[in-house]
């Protein structure tokens, strides 16, 4: 059992080319014999790729409870270092099919990176810390991109996904196709600013209290948002639509999730100014079903498979490609702890 979990952590995060916060593999650095694990057909592969799969792998198996033994850790070792190897393979193919990344989707990509950050300084430290430049992030981008596309080219058109894979994928994993709790509500917001003196915020609020008096009154809401928000909505009749829980912020989710449908809020106060809110309907936490969700699920194995059968295909071309492993003797050191 431990050893299918390894093999399908390996798969998931050196071959399948998921999502990783920096994605492996640099054609064009240049590190120095010490730093790189193997080389495949003249091309490096950096040992800090390699060090930082093998860590990924070892964490994520302790979140299930299964720290590994010292066995157990080389065999990690010997099969990330292997599926660097075809990994590589699968990237010279591409290149040799004339396959080209997309150099406006790495851009997008390296600046979704650095929004995870607060400021520019933040990302390079972050850089500085994985032992790599944004030179480096962009070719590894770059790799990942190729490799894709050279699968999905190669590989997605002749995969066939039966019906019943589909729906065994849909009830193993019905978590994945939950619906979270979605609330249809309205907005008027009064402006107001923190720079603001006194006398000019109390006329806001002034402002928002006859408005909140016409509502209890019975007067519109939608009418009242035309003509009084200040809320990009405002043209809508202040209508925000169905929101799900972590759309808005904290403090106005708390305000929203305790009314019940037909029920107007009193005044909250934010540093964007006053906020005023009506929830018109809610509807409860569901499970999207299958018919909805099956072209997805199609998609999403057959892309897995597809990654599946790229990765036979690199094994065979591994046998008269060129591959150096320059690991063995640290491998075997471990083997003998």
């Amino acid at each position: 059992m431990l050893r299918r979990v390894i093999t399908y952590h390996i798969v998931l995060m050196v071959v399948s080319l998921m999502a990783m916060s920096f994605p492996a593999g640099a054609e064009d650095a240049k590190p120095q014999p010490a730093n790189k694990a193997a080389m495949v057909n003249g091309s490096p592969i950096e040992k800090a790729e390699f060090d930082e799969a093998v860590l990924k792998i070892q964490r994520r198996l302790l979140e299930f409870g299964r720290p590994l033994t010292a066995q157990q850790v080389v065999s990690v070792q010997m099969d990330v270092l292997e599926s660097l190897v075809r990994l590589e393979i699968l990237h010279q193919e591409g290149r040799k099919a004339g396959i080209k990344s997309d150099e406006n989707a790495i851009d997008k990509e390296i600046e979704t990176f650095k929004k995870q950050f607060a400021n520019e300084t933040e990302f390079k430290n972050e850089l500085s810390r994985s032992n790599i430049s944004e030179e480096i992030l962009r070719s590894r981008l770059e790799r990942n991109s190729a490799v894709q596309q050279y699968i999905e080219r190669n590989f997605s058109a002749k995969v066939e996904v039966p019906d019943n894979d589909m729906v065994a994928y849909y009830e193993s994993r019905l978590d994945l196709f939950k619906q979270s709790q979605q609330v249809r509500v309205s907005h008027i917001l009064i402006h107001s600013d923190p720079q603001w003196e006194a006398s000019r915020k109390q006329e806001a609020r002034s402002k928002a209290e006859q408005i909140l008096k016409g509502l209890k009154k019975g007067e519109d809401f939608a009418a009242l948002a035309r003509s009084q928000s200040d809320g990009p909505t405002r043209t809508s009749g202040g209508d925000l639509g169905y929101i799900k829980t972590g759309q808005l912020e904290k403090q106005l989710e708390s305000v929203v999730s305790s009314l019940k449908p037909g029920e107007t809020s009193e005044i909250v106060e934010t540093d964007y100014g006053f906020h005023l809110f009506r929830v018109f309907d809610r509807k409860p936490e569901t499970i999207l079903a299958y018919d909805s969700v099956k072209e997805q699920i199609r998609q999403l194995l057959r892309m897995e498979k597809a990654k599946q059968e790229a990765d036979l295909y690199a094994k065979s071309l591994r046998e008269k490609a060129a591959v150096e492993i320059l690991l063995k003797d640290e491998i075997s050191f471990a083997k003998q702890l």
